[in-house]
């Protein structure tokens, strides 16, 4: 259900199954060098930024920290995304991703249509609106740590401002983000931030003035969908995107662009 290769030793790699394992995986030796049983489907995994540790998720909305260093996995610790006011169940981990240069704060996403900042064991941020029920749909962030990006079962890719300096301290609860940008793209499974475009795709302050959205450029938005759809036809010039808001992809699928002042002819929740 899920990999990933250690990030400072590409040798080895975690896997996630549903038979309940998380596994690491030796690329010389082509063999498993350790493994856990969760008693609970893995949904997701992935590695601490140092190669040193590994968060593992689960069908019923377990996540636990791993250490990983010489190739082992060592239960640490869990970090509990329970409501304590609520006693609804929780659901699957669907995505990890650690935010940029920190080791201690990750975004998780679940088929709650939740997406979480956890520092540590905190939880201090949550971002709403989007649709993730049942699908294995991951939330990301830019490289700038300042926007989260995610695709959404209802075929839109939502965007949310994340404000630093708006965040709670530890004893004061936690911040929720219901506000967002959107666009259309149909099928989409999956949206990621692509690096390196903010110069090309950015927007002048100037706009950026007269217009009561994000402050900050973004970089291009990629995203593409699963199952494939039909080849879509183009309106318009080479260069336009087609209704769905998704260009056509070389392997069937859609691959959209999406700029900062497309964002802002989209309406805020």
């Amino acid at each position: 259900t899920c990999i990933q290769f250690n990030p400072v030793d590409d040798k080895y790699f975690i896997s996630g199954s549903l038979d309940a394992k998380v596994r690491i995986w030796s690329i010389p030796d082509r063999k498993v060098v350790d493994w856990n049983d969760l008693h609970e489907m893995v949904t997701a995994a992935c590695y601490t930024p140092d190669g040193q540790g590994a968060l593992v998720g689960s069908y019923k909305g377990s996540c636990h920290l791993y250490d990983t260093s010489e190739n082992k996995l060592q239960p640490k610790s869990q970090i509990n995304l329970q409501n304590k006011k609520k006693k609804a169940h929780q659901k699957k981990i669907t995505g990890f991703q650690f935010a940029p240069g920190s080791s201690s704060e990750v975004l998780i996403t679940s088929a709650d249509s939740r997406i979480r900042l956890v520092d540590e064991s905190d939880l201090i941020h949550k971002f709403k609106g989007f649709r993730n029920t049942n699908s294995q749909i991951s939330a990301s962030v830019t490289r700038n740590g300042k926007y989260v990006v995610s695709a959404s079962e209802d075929s839109y890719v939502y965007v949310w401002k994340q404000e630093a300096e708006s965040r709670p301290s530890r004893n004061k609860g936690v911040t929720v983000t219901y506000s967002y940008e959107h666009f259309h793209c149909k099928d989409v499974s999956v949206a990621i931030p692509w690096p390196g475009m903010s110069d090309t795709w950015g927007v002048r302050d100037a706009q950026l003035n007269d217009q009561n959205c994000f402050d900050d450029t973004i970089d291009e938005v990629s995203t593409a969908n699963h199952p494939p759809t039909p080849d879509e036809e183009y309106s318009g010039n080479e260069g336009s995107l087609s209704a769905s808001g998704c260009t056509n992809s070389p392997l069937h699928g859609t691959i959209s662009s999406a700029t900062n002042s497309y964002f802002f002819d989209r309406i805020s929740a």
